[in-house]
């Protein structure tokens, strides 16, 4: 985040009629520049990561609250910083203790040779593309006989 100075308020005629032109400050003192969001970070990978993220987290807002003792303005800040953070390394921590857990099955290793494999493929495949060419049975043998087409 940057921060600029603001402009006593000598402003030319010219940028005051453009209407692309930034307005001025409205703070007397400072004005910030960019406001932007700070980037959140990747949330963690493990469970032992959300533990260390929220244990880190937790120092972190405890030396804030000494800090803020204080009272000056600065010290009140970083411990909204640091309470926010807190917070957010809280949820994410409960999120992975609480989380369903999800049952991933394991097939054992194939124990056939890979020529076993590649005879029964071909087995298969006889069986299924061979079962329309069976040869009939004896009844299907003795009408055929007897109408003679065979």
């Amino acid at each position: 985040m940057s921060v600029r100075r603001a402009s006593g308020g000598g402003t030319s005629r010219n940028a005051a009629d453009d209407p692309t032109a930034p307005a001025p400050p409205t703070s007397s003192r400072w004005a910030v520049a960019e406001d932007r969001e700070r980037p959140a970070a990747a949330p963690p990978r493990s469970r032992e990561e959300a533990d260390a993220r929220y244990v880190a987290a937790r120092d972190a807002w405890t030396a804030a609250m000494h800090r803020a003792s204080s009272g000056r303005s600065a010290d009140l800040a970083s411990l909204a910083i640091a309470q926010q953070a807190y917070e957010e390394a809280t949820s994410e921590r409960d999120r992975w203790q609480n989380g369903a857990r999800v049952a991933i099955p394991i097939e054992p290793e194939d124990e056939r040779t890979p020529i076993d494999i590649v005879v029964g493929q071909e087995f298969a495949w006889r069986r299924v593309h061979e079962s329309g060419l069976r040869r009939p049975s004896l009844l299907g043998r003795l009408a055929r006989r007897i109408t003679r087409r065979g």
